[in-house]
C-alpha cells in the first residue's frame, strides 16, 4: 500500500539506519562492552499533564481522567533546567507534547526558544487551538515540525470526538501557522494530523482536502490502536474499520499531492487488518529516545508513559538524576530482557527495534 511519495522523509521509519552510531552504542551495552548506552536521540517531554479537549481517544485520557495526577504541571523553573540538562547531555531534539495539551503550559514558548538555543531541535505535537500570535511566531521561527491534530473534516464529527465545537478556532490556527512559516521561510514542517477512528474513518479524504486548502506542508493519517492502555471508554479488543473505504480514500489522498502538499498514510507499523505489528524480540531500540513527565517521573518510552512496570525514576528536582539510572540494571533488564512480553499497547519504535 502506497504510503508516500518520496521515501525521504521523516516518517519513513528506514530513517532509523541513520542511526548507527545509537545502535551500535546499544549493541555494546549489551554486551558489557561499554557501561551505558548514547545519551537518546530524543527526549519526549510532557510540561503539563491537562487538557482543554480530553478526547476520549487520546492514548494518554485514562491517566489525565481517571488516575488524578497530583502535580499535573512542571515548574517554569524545573522545565528550563531540563532543557539545559538534555542539551548538555547530548539529546538532540525535543518533542513536546504526549501527555497532554503542551499549549495550556503558559512557558511553552520560552522552552522552544531555549531548546533552540541550548543546539537541539524541536518539535510539539498540539491539538492547534490554544495557539496565540505569539506562540505561533516562536513555532514557526524555533521548531522543527508542528503536528496539529483534527481527525475530523466536519464539525458534528470534531465535536463527537473532542467534546467542544473548536474545530473552526483549530482551522483558523492552523492557517495562521502555515502562513506564518511561510512568510519567515522557516523549515518548520506543520503537519494536519488525522488518527482515524470508527467515528472518522469515512471523512479522511475531506480532511485531506481542507488540509491542503490552509497551506500546511503535510497531511499524516493513521489508524489508532484500540487496545492501548491509556484510552478511556473507547477503549476496544478488535477494530471496527472499513478497510477497503479507508484504503480508497488514501488512494485519493495521494492523487492530489504536490510539491508542496505531502500526504502520508502510514501503515508500515501495521498490519493488512490495520492491527500494530510487534515483530521484534525486545526492546532494543528505547534507548534512542527518554519519556519525562510533567509530574517528574522518567519511563523507559513514550508507550508506556504513567505504567509503573515501565517507570525508571524521577526527574525532579534535579535533573541529574537521570544519569543515576540511564544505563543502570533496571534500565538495561527492561530493554534487553522484561520490557516486550509485559508491553500491551502498539511500539513507536517497532521499525527501530527490528533494524
Amino acid at each position: 500500500m502506497k504510503e508516500w511519495n518520496n521515501p525521504y522523509n521523516s516518517f519513513n521509519s528506514m530513517k532509523g539506519l541513520l542511526y548507527s552510531p545509537w545502535y551500535k552504542s546499544i549493541r555494546d551495552w549489551k554486551d558489557g562492552k561499554i557501561n551505558k548506552p548514547l545519551p537518546p536521540i530524543e527526549a519526549s517531554l510532557d510540561p503539563i499533564h491537562t487538557c482543554n479537549l480530553m478526547c476520549k481517544h487520546c492514548n494518554a485520557h485514562s491517566y489525565l481522567e481517571e488516575k488524578g495526577m497530583l502535580k499535573r504541571r512542571m515548574s517554569d523553573n524545573h522545565l528550563f533546567n531540563l532543557i539545559r540538562f538534555l542539551g548538555d547531555w547530548g539529546v538532540k531534539a525535543i518533542c513536546f507534547g504526549g501527555g497532554g495539551e503542551p499549549t495550556m503550559h503558559t512557558a511553552l514558548g520560552k522552552a522552544i526558544e531555549l531548546t533552540h538555543y541550548c543546539g537541539m531541535e524541536s518539535s510539539v505535537a498540539t491539538n492547534g487551538t490554544l495557539l496565540t500570535d505569539k506562540l505561533i511566531e516562536t513555532m514557526a521561527k524555533y521548531c522543527r515540525w508542528v503536528g496539529i491534530s483534527v481527525d475530523a473534516f466536519k464539525a458534528s464529527t470534531y465535536k463527537e470526538g473532542r467534546n467542544k465545537d473548536l474545530i473552526g478556532v483549530a482551522f483558523h490556527n492552523i492557517k495562521k501557522l502555515s502562513n506564518k512559516t511561510k512568510e519567515l521561510e522557516s523549515k518548520c514542517d506543520v503537519s494536519f494530523k488525522f488518527l482515524i477512528m470508527p467515528y472518522n474513518q469515512l471523512e479522511i479524504f475531506g480532511a485531506c482536502l481542507v488540509a491542503k486548502d490552509l497551506g500546511v506542508k503535510d497531511f499524516h493519517a493513521r489508524p489508532a490502536d484500540f487496545r492501548h492502555q491509556g484510552l478511556g471508554e473507547w477503549k476496544k479488543k478488535n477494530n471496527e474499520y472499513k478497510i477497503k473505504i479507508i484504503k480508497d480514500q488514501f488512494e485519493k489522498c495521494h492523487e492530489i499531492e504536490t510539491k508542496d502538499f505531502r500526504v502520508f498514510t502510514i501503515m508500515h507499523k501495521f498490519d493488512e487488518n490495520f492491527l500494530p505489528i510487534k515483530n521484534f524480540t525486545q526492546c532494543y531500540a528505547s534507548p534512542c529516545c527518554i519519556q519525562l513527565c510533567a509530574n517528574g517521573d522518567i519511563y523507559l518510552c513514550p508507550d508506556q508513559r504513567d505504567e509503573e512496570f515501565y517507570k525508571l525514576a524521577e526527574h525532579d528536582p534535579d535533573p541529574k538524576r537521570i544519569l543515576d539510572i540511564w544505563g543502570g540494571k533496571r534500565h538495561y533488564d527492561l530493554v534487553f530482557n522484561i520490557g516486550k512480553d509485559n508491553c500491551a499497547t502498539r511500539c513507536t519504535f517497532s521499525p527501530y527495534c527490528k533494524q
